[in-house]
C-alpha cells in the first residue's frame, strides 16, 4: 500500500514537472468530458474515474462537428471492454447516478459526480471464448490481459481470444501482428481454437466465427441500451469507431442495426488521447431545487439560474480565467408533476423569463416521450439545475493533410482471404492505411492496415478518405 498521502503524491506530480522546466498549466482529465486544474481534482479525485473513456466520446463529439455528423455512435473497443455512448447534435449527454463495479451479482458502489452517460462490457480483443456446462459459447467478460494476453502472443495463453479468432480468420495479418512488432504464435492459436472446437462439436474455423459473431452480438446489445432503450433509432446517427479493436468490429455492428455509415478516425488507436487534447476547462453545477408551477416559477427559476451562475464565474475567475471566456449552458431537470422520473432539457437562454420557461416544457414533453414511449397532460415541475461551466484552455487544430498524387493502386500491399463469418470467405485487398490520400475512394471487400489498428471493410462497402485522413464506410443497402 501507498504509504504517502494523496496531496503528498500531486505536490510530487506538480514539482517533478516544474523541476524539468514545465511552465505551462496542468490540466487533468475528467469524467465529464472536460478538464480541471490540479488544484480542483486533488480536492475530488473521484472525478477521473472515467476520463479515459470521457475523453474519446469527447473526441467522436469533436469530430463529429468538424466532418459534419452531428448525431454519432462512439465506440471504443480495447484490449479488455467495448465502451460505448450516444451524441446527440453534438451534446455529450452527463449524468449523477453513475455506478462503478455493478454487475449481475453485484450492485456496485454509486458515485454521485459527473460522468458521460456510457455503457461499457466485458468485451475486447483479449476476451476469452469459453463453453459453458450447456455446451453454449461465450465471449467475456474474463480477459486474457496483457500477460500472459491472447495465444498468439505467445506468452503462454492458452485460451482462444476474439484476437485469435479475427487472426484464423485473416482479418488480422499474422505476418503484420501488433504492426509487425509481434510474430503471431499461429500454432498456439491452433491449439486453442482446437481445444474450444472440440468442446462445441466444431470445426475450429467455425469456432473462430462463432467468437467473433457472439462478441458482436455483446456488442450490438451495448450499443443497443445507449440507443432504441433511450428511444434513439440508430439509422438516424453515423457510428464512430476507434480503440484498437473498434475498426474491425465496426461495420458488423452497424449493419447489423441498420446504420447507414461508419466512420474510423485518423489514429484511430490513440484516438482518446487526441480527444483529450481538445477537451475545454469544464465544471458542472448540480443544484436540486423543486420549483412547482405557478405565478412564482420564472422569478424562483431565474434566481436558481443567477446564483449558480455568479458561483461559477467566481471559481473561474479566482482561478484566472477571465469571466467573458467563460461559456455558461443551463439544462433544466424536470418531471411530471409527483412523479419519481426526470429528464434534463436544455434551457433556450441563461436569461430566465416566461417564453424560455415555455420553451422548455416543450423540449421537455418532447424528450420524456422519446424516452419513456409516452406523454401526459399534466403540470410540468422543476426538480433541479445542471449548469455547464466551460472556457477554453487551447485545442489542436485539425488542419487538411497534404496530398502527392498517390494513386489507389500504390497503397496496395497485397491480398488474401478473408473469413467475413456472414458474407463468407472473400478476396479482399490489403491497403496500406497511410497511405491513402484525401479524396481516394474505392469499395469492398479489403483490409486496411495501419500500425495501430486493422480496418475490416466488407462486400459492398464504399470507402473514401476524407481531407484530415479519416475513413468514411458507406454501407451496402
Amino acid at each position: 500500500m501507498c504509504s504517502r498521502s494523496p496531496a503528498a503524491i500531486w505536490a510530487g506530480s506538480k514539482s517533478g514537472l516544474a523541476s524539468k522546466d514545465f511552465g505551462g498549466q496542468l490540466y487533468v482529465m475528467q469524467s465529464n468530458c472536460g478538464v480541471d486544474s490540479l488544484s480542483a481534482t486533488r480536492e475530488i479525485p473521484i472525478t477521473m474515474v472515467e476520463s479515459g473513456p470521457a475523453s474519446g466520446f469527447w473526441g467522436a463529439a469533436e469530430l463529429g462537428r468538424i466532418i459534419g455528423e452531428p448525431n454519432v455512435l462512439a465506440l471504443d473497443i480495447g484490449g479488455t471492454t467495448a465502451k460505448c455512448s450516444l451524441i446527440e447534435n453534438g451534446h455529450v449527454r452527463i449524468m449523477t447516478d453513475y455506478w462503478i463495479e455493478r454487475d449481475r451479482t453485484s450492485s456496485g458502489y454509486p458515485i454521485m459526480v459527473p460522468v458521460v452517460d456510457l455503457v461499457e462490457i466485458g468485451n475486447g480483443g483479449g476476451s476469452i471464448a469459453w463453453v459453458d456446462d450447456f455446451r453454449k459459447l461465450h465471449v467475456g467478460p474474463q480477459s486474457a490481459g496483457a500477460k500472459p494476453g491472447p495465444a498468439a502472443y505467445a506468452r503462454g495463453g492458452t485460451q482462444a481470444t476474439t484476437t485469435d479468432a479475427n487472426l484464423a480468420l485473416g482479418r488480422i495479418d499474422k505476418d503484420y501482428f501488433c504492426g509487425g512488432t509481434i510474430t503471431a504464435d499461429m500454432k498456439a492459436v491452433d491449439g486453442a481454437l482446437n481445444t474450444l472446437a472440440d468442446k462445441l462439436g466444431l470445426t475450429p474455423i467455425e469456432a473462430a466465427r462463432g467468437i467473433v459473431r457472439i462478441a458482436n452480438n455483446n456488442m450490438i446489445n451495448a450499443l443497443k441500451l445507449v440507443s432504441l432503450n433511450r428511444g434513439h433509432d440508430p439509422r438516424d446517427f453515423t457510428l464512430v469507431a476507434f480503440g484498437g479493436g473498434g475498426a474491425m468490429h465496426a461495420v458488423a455492428l452497424a449493419t447489423e442495426l441498420g446504420m447507414k455509415k461508419v466512420v474510423i478516425p485518423r489514429g484511430a488507436s490513440v484516438f482518446s488521447a487526441w480527444g483529450m487534447m481538445m477537451s475545454d476547462l469544464r465544471r458542472d453545477y448540480f443544484v436540486t431545487r423543486l420549483i412547482e408551477g405557478g405565478e412564482g416559477r420564472t422569478a424562483a427559476l431565474a434566481a436558481l439560474v443567477n446564483e449558480t451562475r455568479d458561483r461559477a464565474l467566481r471559481q473561474f475567475e479566482a482561478e484566472g480565467v477571465a469571466v467573458d471566456k467563460v461559456k455558461l449552458v443551463p439544462f433544466i431537470k424536470c418531471r411530471y408533476q409527483n412523479q419519481e422520473h426526470a429528464v434534463e432539457v436544455e434551457l433556450p437562454a441563461t436569461f430566465v423569463d416566461d417564453a424560455a420557461i415555455q420553451s422548455m416544457i416543450e423540449h421537455f414533453h418532447a424528450a420524456y416521450e422519446r424516452e419513456y414511449t409516452y406523454r401526459l397532460d399534466a403540470p410540468v415541475e422543476i426538480v433541479g439545475l445542471h449548469l455547464v461551466a466551460s472556457a477554453e484552455v487551447g485545442k489542436l487544430e485539425m488542419i487538411a493533410l497534404p496530398t502527392t498524387g498517390a494513386t489507389l493502386d500504390q497503397a496496395v500491399k497485397g491480398r488474401r482471404d478473408v473469413d467475413y463469418a456472414l458474407e463468407g470467405v472473400h478476396e479482399a485487398t490489403i491497403y496500406d492505411l497511410e497511405k491513402l490520400e484525401p479524396g481516394i475512394s474505392f469499395a469492398g471487400p479489403a483490409i486496411l492496415e495501419d500500425s495501430g489498428t486493422t480496418v475490416v471493410i466488407h462486400p459492398g462497402n464504399r470507402v473514401s478518405i476524407d481531407a484530415y485522413g479519416n475513413t468514411h464506410i458507406e454501407l451496402g443497402a
